[in-house]
């Protein structure tokens, strides 16, 4: 069997963004930014940066963090469709249905099992995910 591959690993955190062990592959549960590369908005506003400077709402966060979680996946060689579960943790439960939206304009046709939990950050934002993907050694 061979060793797992480590990708993406944090420049200020002891964590890898995703790691291949066989054919499942998981990430990290990236909040909607990665401290190390700050994410911006299309007019150059910080989004979040853990400071408390965040302005936007739960659909924007759990876009930007799908996107993080997309581009952890693709290192290893994966993409949202091979995604087979989701952990989601939410800051507050009013931003549920908001965040169910957007999850499932990602998820239309194969639709991963999933768990939804309230939780207290340890940054400012209001999401997190963490995801397991299977795609065979090999295969596209």
């Amino acid at each position: 069997m061979p060793q797992a591959q480590f990708f993406g690993p944090s420049t200020i955190m002891p964590i890898s963004h995703a790691v291949r062990a066989g054919d499942i592959v998981m990430t990290l549960g990236p909040h909607f930014f990665r401290a190390e590369d700050v994410t911006y908005d299309a007019d150059g506003r910080v989004i979040d940066d853990g400071s408390g400077k965040g302005h936007l709402g739960i659909a924007e966060q759990t876009r930007a963090t799908l996107a993080n979680i997309g581009t952890a996946l693709e290192a290893a060689g994966c993409t949202l469709a091979d995604v087979i579960d989701m952990t989601v943790w939410l800051a507050s439960p009013r931003d549920f249905a908001a965040f169910n939206a957007v999850y499932a304009e990602h998820f239309d046709s194969g639709k991963p099992t999933r768990t939804v939990l309230g939780t207290t950050f340890m940054f400012n934002c209001r999401i997190e995910m963490k995801a397991i993907a299977y795609k065979p050694l090999g295969t596209g």
